[in-house]
């Protein structure tokens, strides 16, 4: 890693390429991190520094594999719950829908999918039916998420009741994992998805999840982000950002709900 210098025109090019692809809005605050992830993609693709930057430029592919390592995708079940706990009340409260096709839930930046399981057992939990999209720009994350085992310490926050009904617990060299049962995950569609680049599904959901990833954002791209969300809504459903994230300071038409910062309605 030492013997990589990133020139001001190279980081420039690189930041660019990230933001384009991804929206990400990389400072040169990320310089050094930025420097130990190519070194890291270097090992990998086994290519010299000049070779992996012009194929970084060349290959679509790489480049979210690269955005990959740069984000943190830092998540557990049951991850700041509060605003979750609410929608599923409020779902609980509508037997007209309850007997209808169920709620449609999408979950905007799933990550490794820690986020529409913990969604999951809790719907599950009290019988209301529904169907969950979960997206991530990211092939890896999303490969995890599908396979849906993870260590115990994910799912430490997960109630006991809902960890022995909902949970397979490993043995042998699955010792200290856990799997998703397939009563829920049947419910989850996987799905590769650009909240920058591509157009949202023409579904409207009751409720779409969107937390920690506009923390990577511009205020730009977080508003651009957040309009395109807001029409994938039915009206009177849920909009949920992440705790350290915020609409203040952005044009748009949510209503705020009360005591729960992170959480709007339509």
């Amino acid at each position: 890693m030492d013997a990589i210098t990133l020139s001001k025109k190279e980081f420039i090019n690189l930041k660019n390429l990230v933001y384009s692809a991804s929206g990400i809005n990389l400072h040169e605050g990320k310089l050094e991190l930025l420097k130990s992830k190519i070194a890291k993609r270097m090992r990998i693709t086994k290519k010299s520094f000049n070779e992996y930057l012009h194929y970084l430029g060349s290959s679509e592919a790489e480049v979210i594999e690269f955005i990959d390592t740069v984000t943190t995708n830092h998540s557990f079940f049951f991850r700041e719950n509060k605003s979750i706990e609410h929608i599923v009340y409020q779902f609980s409260q509508y037997p007209k829908k309850k007997k209808e096709n169920g709620f449609r839930i999408w979950c905007a930046a799933c990550s490794t999918g820690d986020e529409p399981y913990s969604v999951a057992v809790q719907l599950k939990n009290i019988g209301v039916p529904f169907s969950i999209l979960a997206t991530d720009i990211s092939h890896t994350v999303l490969a995890t998420a599908q396979r849906g085992i993870y260590k115990n310490d994910k799912v430490k926050n997960v109630p006991t009741q809902l960890l022995h009904q909902y949970f397979q617990k490993g043995s042998g060299k699955y010792r200290g994992h856990i799997k998703v049962k397939k009563e829920i995950s049947r419910h989850i569609h996987f799905k590769k998805f650009n909240l920058i680049t591509d157009t949202a599904s023409s579904t409207e959901f009751d409720a779409v999840l969107c937390r920690n990833v506009m923390i990577y954002f511009d205020p730009k791209t977080s508003e651009k982000v957040v309009k395109k969300l807001y029409n994938s809504i039915l009206p009177g459903g849920f909009f949920a950002i992440g705790n350290a994230e915020s609409l203040m300071n952005m044009n748009h038409k949510f209503k705020t709900i009360r005591k729960i910062p992170s959480l709007y309605i339509k």
